[in-house]
């Protein structure tokens, strides 16, 4: 079958689609998990421009969706953009089970990235036995944290309510529904999957349904990673979603799992839609089976 898929693709863009596809290069790197605190050291790194190209390197390195929810895989592949033909992608199953395997280790991989920041500072406040210590007797690496998250206070409680992992759940079923599973305009020409703002010119796509009154964008990036780095920042800073890291903390104080599913009612201010915006994801994350991406996350790594 997946053969058969590989021959589909590659008839249609050399033989119809030719003239409309550019076949820019899509950087990738093969990561190895080859440790129990995940410690990842890059084994390759190389190019692809279509998608069947693409699937294979994912068959080439055994990386599918139940190996990473079973924590069976050895190499996780990250991928820049997505192919320019990937709008040819059929059937409509194969494309959406690709763009799922494509973003689920991008978000894993940030998420750890803020993980690792989070277990940095509770290491430092342990030693200084939870003391609320003046910020200019921080150390240099904790301030710079600190700025990164938008963060003017001097309570390590508060800033840890921001420094924290989005689920995997919630974060896919947004990409979904922002990107249309990865065909939109936005995410083939922007690496754009999650709608989010901008008023920089520079930086931004100029929406063609955008009222002539208003002057937002939607923010462009160089990589999904930059994409997924951008969304989850912006969840755990802006004002717009003080009650969704309170809502997360109260999940993590009370040794619950942090739920997809129950965050998403926080986040009314992420649409215009408000709450059929929340109803969608829920709806998302139901269809799909999403919330068993919650489970990696065991509640005794995410404790304090």
């Amino acid at each position: 079958m997946i053969i058969s898929n590989y021959l589909f693709v590659a008839g249609k863009y050399f033989f119809f689609e030719k003239d409309a596809i550019s076949s820019v290069p899509i950087n990738y790197e093969i990561l190895n998990n080859s440790s129990e605190d995940f410690s990842l050291k890059e084994i390759e790194s190389d190019s692809i421009t279509l998608s069947n190209e693409m699937l294979g390197i994912f068959e080439k390195y055994n990386f599918t969706i139940e190996s990473f929810i079973n924590n069976s895989y050895e190499n996780l592949v990250v991928f820049s953009s997505l192919p320019d033909d990937f709008l040819l992608l059929e059937p409509a199953r194969l494309k959406k089970n690709l763009f799922i395997k494509t973003i689920l280790p991008i978000i894993f991989l940030e998420n750890e990235r803020v993980l690792a920041e989070r277990k940095k500072i509770l290491e430092w406040w342990t030693e200084t036995d939870g003391e609320q210590i003046n910020k200019e007797f921080w150390p240099e690496w904790l301030k710079k944290i600190s700025q990164k998250y938008s963060f003017d206070g001097e309570n390590i409680g508060n800033l840890l309510m921001r420094i924290d992992i989005i689920p995997i759940s919630l974060a896919i079923s947004q990409a979904a529904i922002e990107s249309g599973w990865g065909s939109s305009r936005y995410a083939r020409e922007g690496n754009a999957i999650f709608g989010q703002y901008t008023y920089d010119n520079e930086t931004g796509l100029i929406p063609k349904d955008r009222s002539d009154e208003k002057k937002f964008l939607i923010k462009k990036f160089l990589t999904l990673s930059d994409s997924v780095e951008s969304y989850i920042k912006n969840l755990n800073t802006h004002n717009a979603y003080s009650d969704f890291r309170k809502r997360r903390k109260d999940l993590r104080m009370n040794g619950e799992n942090i739920s997809g599913d129950l965050l998403s009612e926080k986040l009314l201010n992420y649409s215009e839609r408000r709450e059929l915006y929340v109803k969608d994801i829920k709806n998302v994350m139901k269809i799909n089976n999403f919330l068993k991406f919650d489970k990696i996350y065991k509640t005794q790594k995410l404790m304090n």
